[in-house]
């Protein structure tokens, strides 16, 4: 008589089928609570909002009723659609304005501007809020067909409704680059399936285009596709990031063709604001800037809870891709930079939906201790 493992396996839309602190040991239950506790406390401590966010000053840029960075991006804009070519408009809008333009990442990729250029402002956010919209109906499908889930994960789509919303709804919003950047990943991250890829690496393609933030994000699916020996995505991605350099390469070029000794470098990125610096990004451009800032300070961090408990491909890259922005956001992005959050406010939220269930299971192994179930043998 031969024996066999068996697993046992969880019956449909139970915590053991997609919680990943199902039953963990009682040490890191202990180790993800304190670390939850411990950034929920600093950021509220430390004032999460207010002047960890360094707006436009009065001596800023203004332009078609824009401040700062908004109106920079304006005006090249209008240059652009009146016919000059982009690296020139740019350099000379950055150069009059005392904007940096070394290194070259200081200019941007001459995508967006063309965008404006072509469809204008009215028609580009149109363009934006059905993307958006795609994007809402497709994560609700797939929360809402994945058999694991409870029942009420397809609600998550109301999470996201308003924070895409907002993005759009302001018109000087259009005008950064992080915005449309950030829908295209997060309708990537929507499209993903392991067996299917080319839907997602299609928009992500887009959105590489735009802005260089879904570079990281891009690499973070080729990882998984290596992961998985599935050479035929491998391949793909690798062609995009092999194609991305190539463009980068003319890019940099054509920015050094146009830059003068004289010009400003930037100051760089080495005041980073912290953890705190991040919460109040987040605060800043989601719909939880009209509440109090200890309010994003407690729900940044349980939305991070929520993507890092959802135990699935798409989960495992969604909390990479939070993971590694927040990193970037506090490690890197000074006060001024806190439009960078952009990058995260269309699926951030989308973990919230999986706390309530995320937090039971860390407290029942808090409290009881229990270990994972294991094989038996038949």
């Amino acid at each position: 008589m031969t024996t066999a493992l068996v697993p046992i396996t969880a019956p449909p839309r139970s915590p053991a089928a997609w919680n990943r602190f199902h039953r963990i040991p009682r040490l890191w239950a202990a180790l993800v609570l304190a670390l939850l506790i411990g950034l929920c406390v600093l950021g509220s401590i430390k004032h999460t909002g207010g002047t960890h966010v360094q707006g436009a000053t009065s001596k800023a840029m203004k332009a078609g009723g824009l401040v700062g960075d908004h109106a920079l991006y304006y005006e090249i804009a209008r240059r652009v659609a009146d016919g000059e070519n982009y690296y020139q408009a740019a350099a000379a809008e950055q150069r009059e304005n005392g904007y940096p333009t070394k290194p070259f990442l200081t200019m941007r990729w001459p995508t967006h501007a063309y965008l404006l250029a072509i469809f204008g402002e009215k028609l580009l956010t149109f363009l934006g809020l059905a993307i958006g919209v795609i994007t809402i109906f497709l994560w609700r499908n797939r929360l809402a067909q994945d058999s694991r889930l409870p029942r009420y994960a397809r609600f998550a789509a109301f999470i996201i409704i308003p924070n895409i919303i907002m993005l759009l709804a302001y018109r000087q919003w259009i005008y950064l680059h992080e915005t449309l950047c950030a829908i295209l990943v997060g309708l990537a991250l929507a499209l993903y399936r392991p067996d299917r890829q080319w839907p997602a690496m299609v928009a992500m393609a887009c959105a590489m285009a735009i802005r260089e933030f879904a570079v990281p994000v891009a690499m973070i699916f080729g990882l998984f596709a290596l992961w998985d020996r599935n050479w035929r995505a491998a391949a793909g991605w690798l062609a995009l990031g092999l194609t991305y350099l190539g463009l980068l390469a003319l890019h940099i070029h054509a920015v050094s063709l146009v830059s003068l000794p004289t010009d400003i470098a930037s100051p760089g990125w080495t005041s980073s604001s912290g953890w705190v610096g991040y919460t109040s990004f987040v605060h800043n451009l989601s719909i939880f800037r009209y509440l109090p800032g200890w309010v994003a300070a407690f729900v940044t961090p349980l939305a991070l809870l929520g993507w890092a408990a959802w135990k699935s491909r798409i989960g495992n890259i969604g909390f990479l891709v939070q993971l590694f922005f927040a990193l970037l956001l506090a490690g890197v992005a000074r006060a001024n930079n806190f439009y960078w959050a952009i990058m995260v406010i269309p699926t951030l939220f989308i973990g919230l939906i999986f706390v309530p269930s995320a937090l039971a299971q860390l407290w029942q192994s808090l409290r009881t201790g229990r270990q994972g179930p294991r094989n038996r043998i038949a």
